[in-house]
């Protein structure tokens, strides 16, 4: 498995031949407010689902929360899918943080198609 470094990937970050991959677990995504700038979000478990959207083309950077947790796992099934020039942040996200590079927030997506807005909180009326 091939990585990256923190310095190299803030270097390549905009690279036209560049696809960043986040695919942290759902908890590490729901854990946290903000992504690395440029990064698409892919579920590990959805990948078979999601592979079209993934270009071949490309150099594809992928973390997760420490660079040892979904990575393994969806380099073996990008490799399986026939994807070659595959790299891995070392450390992860939490590298990426703790070095305190550029993040960008996280968009709010709604889970299903029309739920809209998270839900206000109600008042509890007694009486």
């Amino acid at each position: 498995m091939k990585t990256v470094d923190k310095e190299t990937l803030k270097n390549w970050l905009g690279q036209p031949d560049l696809f960043l991959m986040d695919v942290r677990s759902a908890a590490g995504w729901r854990g946290s407010i903000a992504k690395i700038e440029h990064a698409h979000r892919f579920e590990p478990d959805r990948l078979s689902k999601m592979a079209q959207d993934i270009p071949k083309n490309k150099k594809l950077v992928l973390y997760c929360e420490s660079g040892e947790t979904s990575c393994p796992f969806m380099v073996s099934e990008l490799e399986k899918m026939g994807f070659t020039n595959l790299y891995v942040l070392e450390g992860g996200f939490q590298a990426w943080q703790g070095k305190e590079f550029p993040l960008v927030p996280k968009e709010w997506k709604p889970r299903r198609a029309g739920a809209g807005a998270p839900p206000a909180k109600q008042k509890r009326v007694v009486g």
